[in-house]
């Protein structure tokens, strides 16, 4: 009698000693999913099995690159995103990857507001990743503001309704004389909805309207850009015929 209650009183121990030990196990899975750390694989240690965790770098990386961006540092905003995703300008069309997407949208950015002019990442980073982003020569930066409408245009694709994707895009279409037509086309939608997001889509917007001898929209267009930057010395553009640069 006394050996079949010692044997009951033993399970009971370890059944509430298994009990508690899953608890702990399902309340740490439970923190652990909640704070989003993701899983990279599971290994046996010892006859236990654990997770492996795996922290992606790349959003302290897109973090850091989107902050140089919006302080107008758009060297520093490219090299963030080359030295993270080298491969960056294969992408053609949107991806799954949202990391993808911002650092394909800070790339297409500072390509633009650099008119594709990236020489200063030779200072930056090695040759074997700034080899294709220089853009030295003409070709060169026609190439990577050709990349900056394609990658637009796809992120576009995506979020058809977003003003800031559309005032990039007319500004890169904008430094492509095959493109200046449609540039001035989204532009001026945009500018009629009141919808530009950016001191630099207005800019390029007054560059098209004096090329297309409107004085009266040219000045119209700077003032907008000036009320806008921080910066109010990047407002200018080439005056119509017989008017000066402001």
């Amino acid at each position: 009698m006394n050996q079949t209650k010692s044997f009951w009183s033993r399970r009971r121990i370890v059944t509430a000693a298994v009990a508690s030990g899953l608890a702990v196990l399902g309340a740490s899975f439970a923190v652990v999913t909640t704070i989003g750390i993701p899983f990279g694989s599971v290994t046996a240690c010892g006859g236990g099995w654990w997770p492996e965790f795996v922290i992606d770098h790349r959003v302290a990386g897109i973090d850091r690159a989107e902050k140089s961006l919006a302080a107008g540092k758009h060297h520093d905003a490219a090299a963030s995103v080359i030295r993270m995703i080298p491969h960056v300008k294969n992408y053609k069309s949107a991806q799954a990857d949202v990391i993808i997407n911002r650092s394909m949208l800070v790339l297409a950015v500072a390509i633009t507001r650099t008119a594709g002019d990236l020489t200063a990442l030779s200072q930056e980073l090695p040759a074997e990743l700034h080899a294709s982003f220089l853009g030295g020569e003409e070709s060169a930066r026609t190439a990577n503001i050709e990349w900056a409408v394609v990658a637009f245009t796809a992120l576009r694709e995506k979020s058809k309704d977003d003003a800031m994707l559309a005032s990039g895009l007319g500004e890169a279409m904008a430094l492509l004389p095959d493109k200046k037509d449609g540039a001035k086309e989204l532009l001026e939608d945009l500018a009629k909805r009141d919808v530009l997001t950016t001191a630099e889509g207005y800019r390029a917007l007054a560059v098209l309207r004096a090329r297309a001898n409107d004085e009266a929209g040219r000045a119209e267009a700077l003032a907008r850009c000036k009320n806008m930057a921080k910066d109010g010395s990047i407002c200018i553009a080439p005056g119509t015929p017989g008017v000066g640069a402001i």
